[in-house]
């Protein structure tokens, strides 16, 4: 998948593309069936997202959580689930909200020859969301574009939404999250060094460190798994501040071990998928009870 991040890096392409636009936040299902809706033969498939919620730029303090904070996870997602062969990420600055809805569409329409164009019904666009889907269809078929709309991705009775997913999430329903996103909620980052105290009680863990503004489960233990070097490894994760360890600053990380897991995983990239949760994140009174807990929790995976 071909990634690029202004409209002028699309000029290169001689292609139509059919592209899907949105936010897309945690590539759910909704997301996903807006994506493989963009399917116009002879027509690269496209998504257009943005680098930055729009409430980053317009109201800090609202902006949501992100189930996808991480940008390399999420084009991941895009690619492999969306079925993408181009990827448009903009930025979400001053210069992007200030363009009227045609304007948009005449910025997209001079850098690349357009096929179509795929949204959500409640899709809104342009300076002050003034755009939609009414706005879209009139302007596609002056311009010669196939525009579909997909109707909102229904479970149990209810939309499914980005927003829905987060508030499942923050009550640590994992299954829920997976049935709503169609994937297994993960954490993506680098693997960083850390104090390798856990190595040295016997169960070496790689430290991942929390975006900021991103969405999560519970603090606690979880059942986990990873895809390593093609093979799919099982194991146990904390997410959270690790209460029982003396730190200077307190940070939000995932530490994931793998039992029998045998390589170096420092500055690699991981997603780690969450699966099950086991139990909430607590303080112990010595390092020994925490390596007895450990242990135990490792003992309850039941594919170890």
């Amino acid at each position: 998948m071909l990634i690029c991040r202004s409209f002028d890096e699309l000029r290169s392409i001689s292609k139509p593309i059919h592209w899907a636009i949105g936010f897309f936040d945690g590539v759910h299902k909704g997301h996903v069936r807006v994506m493989h809706s963009a399917d116009t033969p002879g027509a690269l498939r496209g998504v257009i997202t943005f680098e930055q919620h729009p409430l980053a730029l317009f109201n800090p303090t609202q902006q949501p959580l992100l189930i996808t904070p991480c940008p390399e996870y999420k084009a991941e997602l895009i690619s492999t689930l969306g079925g993408a062969d181009v990827l448009l990420r903009l930025p979400f600055n001053v210069e992007l909200a200030s363009l009227s809805p045609v304007q948009f569409l005449d910025s997209l329409e001079s850098a690349c020859c357009v096929a179509g164009i795929s949204v959500g019904e409640n899709w809104r666009f342009g300076r002050g969301g003034t755009g939609d889907t009414s706005l879209l269809s009139r302007e596609g078929e002056r311009r010669g574009w196939r525009i579909c709309i997909s109707p909102l991705e229904q479970l149990h009775g209810s939309p499914v939404s980005s927003r829905r997913i987060r508030a499942t999430l923050a009550a640590g329903h994992m299954q829920d999250v997976a049935d709503l996103l169609g994937h297994s909620f993960a954490i993506a980052g680098i693997v960083e060094h850390g104090q390798h105290l856990a190595r040295r009680l016997g169960f070496p863990t790689a430290n991942i460190s929390i975006r900021p503004h991103s969405a999560l489960p519970p603090a606690g233990v979880y059942a986990i798994s990873c895809l390593i070097d093609n093979t799919l490894h099982h194991g146990i994760a904390n997410l959270g501040l690790r209460p029982s360890i003396v730190e200077q600053r307190k940070l939000p990380r995932l530490e994931a071990h793998f039992p029998g897991f045998q390589g170096d995983l420092y500055r690699r990239q991981l997603r780690v998928c969450l699966s099950r949760f086991i139990r909430p994140e607590q303080e112990f009174n010595s390092l020994e009870a925490l390596q007895r807990q450990v242990f135990a929790d490792i003992a309850s995976l039941p594919l170890l």
